[in-house]
């Protein structure tokens, strides 16, 4: 079951830095595209600088969609996995900035992550992290070693690293169906979104919850999110009404 906390709290900072990679999440306010990129080494292009505050430099690619996302609205989440024995999943929920190359805050602001520099950094993202969620990453498959020998005629041993998926889960999930319990943890943890959106139907119904009045509050949240457009619509209505009553009053 995943956990919030109000901060990153000190054990927490230590494991994000120790983890192989990190993902940033974000998206436009409207439009088909959610975006998902991994970065590299935390240790080397990220920075932990207050129990609220990350930062990361941002290399150039081949795409521009996170930069994009936080000029428009902000939005991004930093995930964390573990892929060794261990299982553990991590996110940063925030809100960001981007501080260009050309800016001239941009080498303060490497000054402050401990002069962490890429080759061809094109920015450094700066992020104020309003909610820490920890869960129990079961379904990240962990890293493993496998050796095999070679034949006897090379005479050496090849080793490769790849892929494994954990038991983990499939244990919790057994152990939740012989006590009668998994739908039971579906209704607490699966009916709805962290913003409170409609969930799992099957998680609502179980719950009792009425379908078409939980419905009706996701469409009246949809709309109302979008207030910004219907502030326009009606600015622009009321222009056009008042540009008819003068053409009228001139004919």
């Amino acid at each position: 079951m995943g956990k919030f906390f109000e901060k990153i709290e000190p054990n927490l900072e230590e494991w994000a830095l120790k983890q192989s990679v990190f993902f940033t999440a974000s998206a436009p306010t409207s439009g088909k595209h959610v975006n998902i990129s991994p970065k590299g080494l935390p240790s080397s292009t990220l920075s932990i600088l207050s129990p609220n505050q990350v930062a990361y430099v941002d290399a150039t690619g081949s795409g521009n969609e996170t930069i994009s996302h936080i000029y428009e609205n902000g939005r991004v989440t930093l995930m964390f996995c573990s892929f060794d024995a261990a299982p553990r999943i991590m996110r940063f929920f925030c809100t960001g900035r981007v501080v260009e190359w050309d800016d001239k805050d941009f080498d303060s602001w490497l000054a402050k992550m401990g002069n962490k520099k890429i080759l061809g950094a094109r920015a450094v993202i700066v992020l104020d992290v309003f909610k820490v969620q920890t869960s129990c990453g079961f379904g990240v498959p962990k890293l493993v070693k496998h050796t095999g020998s070679a034949s006897d005629e090379e005479k050496h041993t090849e080793c490769e690293y790849g892929f494994q998926d954990r038991e983990t889960i499939g244990h919790w999930a057994k152990h939740k169906m012989d006590k009668n319990e998994l739908f039971q943890y579906q209704q607490k943890n699966n009916h709805d979104s962290l913003d409170g959106l409609t969930g799992l139907k099957s998680a609502r119904r179980d719950r009792g919850e009425q379908m078409w009045l939980g419905d009706i509050r996701a469409w009246t949240r949809k709309v109302w999110g979008q207030k910004d457009a219907m502030l326009v619509g009606f600015l622009l209505a009321h222009w056009i009404y008042v540009v008819i009553l003068v053409v009228q009053q001139f004919r």
